[in-house]
């Protein structure tokens, strides 16, 4: 019975990890804010490709038509629901779109 509860005591812990990194300064004008988020399913720490990433500029970039994204903040949240089965990576940017005439990636 106490290795049974044990078990079930194991199977239920989560945890969650936070990474932030600030890729470019913050502009004077901050007018006009975007953001994008992608996310990727884990099981048992089998992550064969990030193409997921890449989804998350060009989802910035089609919010900011005819400017630039500058001041970006990226936010990497790594949750782990049940030990080593199952894991959950979600990234989060936020910038600012700054309209100077030019288009910029």
């Amino acid at each position: 019975m106490k290795f049974l509860s044990f078990l079930l005591l194991v199977g239920l812990i989560s945890c969650a990890h936070v990474n932030s990194v600030s890729q470019t300064s913050i502009p004077t004008q901050r007018s006009k804010v975007v953001t994008a988020k992608v996310e990727r399913n884990i099981i048992f720490f089998f992550n064969f490709n990030n193409d997921y990433i890449n989804d998350l500029t060009k989802q910035l970039i089609d919010q900011c038509e005819g400017g630039a994204v500058e001041g970006i903040l990226t936010k990497d949240t790594n949750m782990t629901y049940f030990p080593i089965v199952f894991h959950k990576s979600v990234v989060e940017a936020k910038g600012y779109c700054i309209q100077n005439g030019k288009r910029r990636s």
